[in-house]
């Protein structure tokens, strides 16, 4: 099978300086999927009573619960890491008996909400890229606090790498960057005549913000030995010549020999740099929507999951390129994935199979139905055929899995739905929450098929935001009117989460509630007024709706006695100020299991 999605070893030679002599030695290995130690599981007959360990009762202005059984309170008490109760300060207290009380007043000004979940980001490339060197067009805050200013010309791209290159020295060291999007530079992508002049000694790659399209230099061509006469699919060549420009992987694969291998400490440094960000912007629980791509990421997880300062909750998709490798068939394959899932905890868990079927629409690579890109009638790319795609959810649906494919283009997710009715045809499943993510073009009459077929959607949002200027010259204005559409999620009946996609943008749960419920693009239009929803809807995307997706609304995303005590502590309700001023509410704090983690850094506004 075509590899769908990035091996990231470019995100590893970094600013930090490998070799650009060939190395075999350097050859990414298969990434460590062993099996994890045994935990305990849950008695199978209750204990008599509830521990006497000491409960903590958080106080706030307001708790907003998003439990529509019991709306709000003012207080709340947890207890073993767990929601004991919600309500008053004298109703939780009276939950005690002779029980320990402590009564934390900190947040007594503040609004606590259901801690936001990231049900899509790629926690490990977020926090190796930011080993490298940013070059987007957005502001953004690095995990250790240092504010990155968006780059608003392109002349200010190709001096920064210049910088960069210069900082490295005289040497053969990698220069790492990323996040370029041509799109907002006059759709002019870096070439090595744009590179070679500025960059020395060094190979160069650049991943672009879709993480479907990579930039090199002269150097790098070189070492790679990649040519106009491979005839690469995805390398770009105007004059007989290799521009720098790469779409989707083959190309970079080539590369891959030279680069460095991820080592456990840049893979812990890594893990802890995703978790940095989430704290700061308030998430408590986080996904790794491609598990399996990088080695040595299970145990970066299991050392982070073991370690209780660590602030974040971590749920791993593997790719089904892994699932279909050599190694993981040789243990059993889909039963090998669900040997490893019953040792799944609170902490770290392995969740949704993984396809990646098509590229990115601003990168002109999703796979659309006609009538294709707008004014040029071309389509994208197909990372994976329809036979493949039917095949391998078949086998994830008939091993009792949830099939969670990665969906831009509606011939995409056409693909993706056809294949789901199909197992479903052939193998009924109850409740089997599969679901298509991204699925930014998905039409009316798919919205309708996936809610008969019981087909959750994980709608990219935040794309109306950071491109929906630039979408109706990409795919055409009544298409980028439709894109993302969560009012006609909402009224096909169809379970819809959000999320960041982050490195692809910026980490921010409040900012894609701000989309959901305005549709307001980056100059500030307002891009398919039908498809607007609440606040509130916007809030449960966030919350409960994606600890749906994920098979975890029975312990998270509202806040229920019984549920996990993970919330997170804003200065103001996003139900209590204007609309327009959700995306830029101050996070004061998350807390997990009842722990606290507060925030250290100020907001990107």
């Amino acid at each position: 099978m075509k590899k769908a999605f990035v091996l990231l070893p470019i995100l590893v030679g970094l600013a930090s300086g490998a070799s650009a002599h060939p190395n075999p030695a350097t050859v990414v290995e298969a990434p460590d999927t062993s099996l994890p130690a045994a935990v305990s599981l849950p008695p199978a007959v209750a204990p008599a009573a509830r521990s006497n360990s000491k409960i903590t009762v958080f106080t706030a202005r307001k708790i907003v619960t998003l439990d529509p059984m019991q709306p709000q309170g003012t207080a709340v008490a947890v207890q073993d890491g767990r929601i004991l109760s919600v309500g008053t300060l004298d109703q939780v207290k009276g939950w005690a008996g002779t029980t320990p009380v402590e009564v934390d007043t900190r947040f007594a000004k503040d609004v606590i909400l259901p801690g936001f979940i990231e049900a899509h980001m790629h926690p490990h490339i977020t926090g190796l890229l930011w080993e490298g060197v940013y070059v987007g067009r957005f502001d953004r805050y690095a995990p250790d606090g240092r504010f990155e200013k968006g780059l608003r010309t392109r002349k200010e791209v190709i001096e920064k790498i210049a910088a960069a290159a210069k900082k490295l020295g005289d040497n053969d060291k990698w220069l790492i960057a990323w996040g370029y999007q041509p799109e907002f530079y006059d759709d002019q992508p870096l070439t090595v005549t744009d590179l070679d002049p500025v960059t020395g000694k060094h190979p160069v790659l650049i991943e672009n913000a879709s993480m479907h399209i990579y930039y090199v230099n002269s150097l790098a061509l070189n070492i790679g030995k990649i040519t106009a006469a491979d005839n690469i699919p995805g390398v770009i060549v105007k004059n007989g010549k290799p521009t720098g420009e790469f779409e989707e992987l083959d190309a970079v694969k080539r590369l891959l020999p030279f680069l460095p291998k991820v080592g456990d400490e840049l893979m812990k440094k890594a893990t802890w740099n995703a978790a940095k960000l989430a704290n700061q912007v308030g998430v408590t629980t986080i996904a790794d929507a491609s598990f399996g791509t990088i080695p040595g990421a299970y145990k970066a997880y299991k050392d982070a999951a073991d370690d209780p300062s660590f602030p974040v909750r971590t749920t791993l998709y593997p790719m089904i390129d892994l699932i279909e490798s050599k190694m993981v068939q040789d243990r059993g394959g889909l039963d090998y994935v669900k040997s490893l899932m019953k040792q799944n905890n609170d902490r770290l868990s392995i969740g949704a199979i993984k396809f990646v079927t098509d590229g990115s629409i601003q990168g002109l690579t999703a796979n659309l139905n006609w009538p294709y890109y707008y004014k040029s009638g071309k389509n994208g790319v197909a990372n994976m055929t329809y036979a493949q795609i039917e095949e391998w959810v078949g086998k994830v649906h008939n091993a009792g899995l949830q099939a969670m494919i990665h969906t831009n283009g509606d011939q995409a997710a056409e693909w993706g739905l056809r294949a789901i009715e199909k197992a479903q045809s052939t193998n009924p499943r109850i409740d089997h929450r599969h679901h298509l993510d991204h699925n930014q073009l998905v039409n009316d009459n798919q919205l309708q098929r996936m809610a008969i077929q019981g087909i959750a959607t994980n709608l990219f949002i935040n794309h109306v935001y950071y491109w929906g200027d630039l979408h109706p010259s990409i795919i055409g204005p009544d298409r980028a009117a439709r894109m993302n559409p969560l009012k006609s999620a909402q009224r096909h009946g169809v379970r819809f989460a959000t999320h960041s996609d982050a490195s692809v943008t910026r980490l921010d749960p409040l900012l894609s509630v701000w989309v959901a419920a305005t549709r307001k693009t980056l100059s500030g239009k307002v891009l398919g007024p039908a498809e607007r929803i609440s606040v509130v809807d916007a809030l449960r995307m966030v919350t409960i709706d994606a600890a749906y997706l994920m098979k975890q609304d029975d312990v998270k995303g509202t806040i229920t006695q019984g549920k996990l005590a993970d919330f997170v502590v804003l200065k103001d309700s996003p139900l209590d100020v204007t609309v327009d001023r959700v995306k830029d509410i101050d996070v004061i704090a998350t807390v997990v299991g009842g722990r606290v983690f507060p925030v250290t850094y100020k907001k990107v506004h």
